[in-house]
């Protein structure tokens, strides 16, 4: 998953929403107005728009922007609160319903809200609520989606952490020197107590620098196979191509200010890595 691109999105359905309502449901919207903002397009029920959301999630399918639920074609539980869609059965040439059944399932694992169109009193316009798939159930084929408010689309309420990877790590790195101070038999104690040993997922807003791999490269080149800091050969061989395994790592740092240059590099092996980081 590409977590800024995640982000991005949510942050782009967020203001097609607020371009139809600044409240829960958008009412009365012409079919002409989601058309032109994205929010839906054709006849399908489940609108994709591959073109702009392909590499959000993976690189072989998009991201559900909207579904349109008529009621004539599933026999699907709709209520204020949120709806029960039935998967996709159309059992049209090719791959699209699977298609749109994976575009839906990306929408739940990267929690990216949706937007579901429904019929207005008059015939001719629509209503949409936006919303996120809370169950995805393959079994039963049918997923959950509640409707939301813009408020609940905040990013930290959908789990999004904001801090860079280092500051992530050094906070884990905190804790684990925490729980070191205590007893085995205290640690075992908590373990049991947590009972749940499945992690939690989260969406991690990694910031990063883009790196020269010319630089790599030459670094890499420059060492011929050995660790420029103990001198020693690489550790193993790389099974992509066979070439020695070394890393090449920032004398100063980047975050410090440091330069993505020659001079300022060293192809090293993983054990004076992490010794450079963490001795």
């Amino acid at each position: 998953m590409n977590n800024l691109s995640i982000k991005q999105e949510i942050e782009r359905r967020k203001k097609l929403f607020n371009a139809i309502t600044y409240v829960d449901i958008a009412i009365d919207v012409t079919a002409g107005q989601l058309r032109d903002l994205g929010i839906y397009s054709g006849a399908a029920g489940v609108w994709v728009n591959t073109a702009l959301t392909k590499g959000i999630v993976s690189d072989d399918a998009g991201v559900a922007v909207s579904i349109l639920h008529t009621g004539k074609d599933y026999d699907d539980d709709f209520s204020e609160k949120g709806i029960n869609y039935d998967f996709p059965s159309t059992k049209r040439n090719g791959s699209h319903d699977q298609n749109e059944i994976q575009a839906l399932k990306n929408c739940y694992d990267a929690k990216i809200p949706l937007f579901v169109i429904s019929k207005s009193a008059n015939k001719k316009l629509r209503n949409v609520h936006i919303g996120l798939i809370e169950i995805f159930d393959n079994q039963q084929k049918k997923t959950y989606i509640k409707f939301v408010s813009l408020k609940e689309l905040d990013i930290s309420e959908l789990g999004l952490v904001t801090e860079i990877q280092a500051e992530y790590k050094n906070k884990f790195d905190i804790a684990v020197g925490d729980s070191l101070t205590t007893t085995s038999a205290k640690r075992q104690q908590r373990i049991l107590a947590a009972a749940n040993n499945k992690p939690k997922k989260v969406l991690r807003y990694v910031e990063d620098y883009t790196r020269n791999p010319d630089i790599v490269a030459e670094a890499l080149y420059r060492a011929k196979g050995n660790c420029e800091a103990c001198h020693q050969p690489a550790p193993f061989m790389k099974k992509s191509n066979g070439e020695p395994y070394l890393e090449v790592h920032h004398i100063k740092p980047l975050s410090q200010g440091g330069q993505d240059s020659l001079d300022n590099v060293q192809a090293i092996c993983p054990n004076c890595h992490r010794k450079m980081h963490f001795g």
